[in-house]
């Protein structure tokens, strides 16, 4: 039987830099969000500690010794580094792994996963960027809004950045399958040319003596032109509909979105794959980024290092019965988002303990992995009743959001700005509750208007937008007109809480965009 080989994310964000120092505060790092956790609600796991307070830096070189040597005793086979490579060549928290490249003497087998996406400000107006330390933001910053864009650049762009990879790739600890270095993107869809790239280095890496790139996307559930497979991460793959087609209900506990742990790794366990396309089924230990996010962040809820055995055992046979050479298991040191493998003051070596006793056991000649996945897959129960229906709700959610914005880009191409609804109705002051993207986009048309945003609302807290105070639920709704309501799905609900805290009217962003009187 083919072994299957553990391969756990690794973040290099565990040293200090210039660029944190001028973004986040002298000293920042990795360390600096977990050490200021705060315990959110009544059995919420934080502040996380490690063990014997090992608060390491990378920059050491007995750090990362001391990090290849317990993944060895273990049973984790390497690393995947995340990889920070930006537009023009821009790099940040590359030291870790070039480190590694001179540090020859260091067992650590490794790869890249590339975290292909904008840094930006927590206030910015950019859409699907990672805004990294939200509670670290202070309202009215000065500075730019975009830290780091991601930009891919022409043929020439793309060869710069495998010169770059290439001695990596040469190193004997860089992980391949059949003579091809493994590679992963983090967000493959955001690549325009990602077929045209990715052929590029495999012409490059043919040139050089390899047999190709091995390349990995993740979190897609489609078959896509210049990528080997697929790799689902847990647990963001397994609580987003349109990736798996299902989904985890949350629930809002002390301000925070939560999630139920077990309810997340049935959603993985049962999942299929793309289509057409080799998946790894990826695993993961816990997921907590309130360190990093405050009151905006989510978690999940009732972890233990035998809940995580258990799920993990039947990942990795589902992982083997599928012909898979990796367990990718989500992480080995997130510990601003929860998600660690590495010892802490409350489990110990719980987590790594559970991956050594799964890996023992699926490697285990005597195991026959598809007569027990069989088992496992015939004991999954179908997709609830319920579950149809949240999906259906979904779906009606998203159409709505469709014909919403259809409406609003006909208007706009008709020359019909959004502020005639409020002033042909005498409303001056606006409040715009619900403050995600249909929101902002409704502040950003309004905001050079007649019309006055007095402020936005959202029921999460702490968030930060240029030009706009954004209050929560717990504050006072400030003198106004009209509260207009862009959270359309669930309007009924929120229009009745809001009118308990104002006798103003309270709109639909719906009733503003098909106003009759708009066309």
């Amino acid at each position: 039987m083919k072994r299957i080989r553990a391969l756990a994310m690794y973040l290099p964000q565990f040293h200090r830099l210039p660029e944190n120092d001028a973004w986040w505060g002298e000293g920042f790092t990795e360390w600096t969000s977990v050490k200021s956790a705060e315990k959110l609600f009544e059995g919420h796991n934080q502040r996380r500690e490690p063990l014997n307070d090992n608060y390491y830096d990378l920059m050491q070189k007995e750090t990362m010794k001391w990090q290849a040597d317990l993944a060895q005793e273990y049973g984790i086979d390497g690393f995947c580094f995340y990889h920070y490579y930006f537009k023009d060549g821009r790099k940040i928290l590359e030291k870790p792994a070039e480190n590694l490249l001179q540090w020859k003497d260091i067992i650590m087998p490794f790869c890249f996963c590339w975290a292909n996406e904008t840094w930006a400000r927590t206030w910015s107006n950019i859409s699907y960027a990672n805004a990294w330390s939200e509670k670290f933001e202070k309202k009215g910053q000065d500075g730019q809004s975009i830290l780091l864009e991601q930009g891919y650049g022409n043929r020439e762009a793309w060869i710069r950045h495998f010169e770059y990879l290439y001695p990596f790739f040469c190193d004997n600890r860089y992980i391949k399958i059949d003579n091809k270095p493994v590679f992963l993107f983090y967000k493959p869809d955001d690549i325009q040319d990602l077929s045209e790239m990715t052929a590029c280095w495999g012409m490059l890496s043919r040139e050089r003596g390899f047999a190709g790139i091995y390349t990995i996307g993740v979190n897609i559930s489609y078959k896509v032109k210049g990528l080997d497979a697929i790799l689902l991460q847990g647990p963001g793959a397994y609580r987003i509909p349109h990736i798996i087609g299902k989904k985890v209900q949350e629930e809002w506990i002390g301000g925070i979105r939560a999630f139920d742990y077990q309810h997340i790794w049935k959603n993985a366990i049962d999942a299929d794959g793309a289509q057409d396309t080799k998946t790894y089924f990826g695993g993961f230990v816990d997921y907590d980024d309130t360190p990093r996010r405050g009151k905006l962040g989510i978690c999940t809820l009732n972890v233990t290092p035998a809940d995580f055995e258990r799920n993990l055992f039947e990942l990795t046979v589902k992982n083997i019965a599928l012909g898979n050479e990796f367990l990718f298991i989500n992480a080995w040191n997130e510990w601003g988002e929860g998600n660690y493998l590495e010892p802490d003051k409350k489990n110990g070596y719980g987590f790594l303990k559970a991956v050594k006793n799964v890996l023992d056991k699926c490697n285990a000649e005597e195991l026959d992995a598809e007569v027990v996945w069989k088992k496992i897959k015939d004991e999954c129960v179908e997709r609830s009743e319920k579950d149809k229906q949240a999906l259906i709700g979904d779906l009606n959610k998203f159409r709505s959001y469709y014909k919403l914005l259809d409406r609003w880009m006909l208007l706009r191409e008709k020359r019909v700005g959004v502020e005639r609804y409020f002033m042909d109705n005498g409303y001056d002051r606006v409040v715009i509750y619900g403050f995600a993207a249909l929101g902002k986009h409704l502040y950003e048309a309004l905001k050079e208007s007649p019309i006055t945003v007095a402020c936005a609302m959202d029921r999460r807290q702490g968030l930060i937008y240029e030009g706009v105070e954004v209050r929560n639920m717990e504050d006072a709704i400030p003198e106004c007109d009209v509260v207009v309501v862009t959270v359309i799905y669930d309007f009924g609900k929120i229009a009745e809480e809001l009118k308990e805290k104002t006798d103003r009217p309270v709109v639909s962003l719906q009733d503003v965009i098909f106003a009759e009187n708009l066309l």
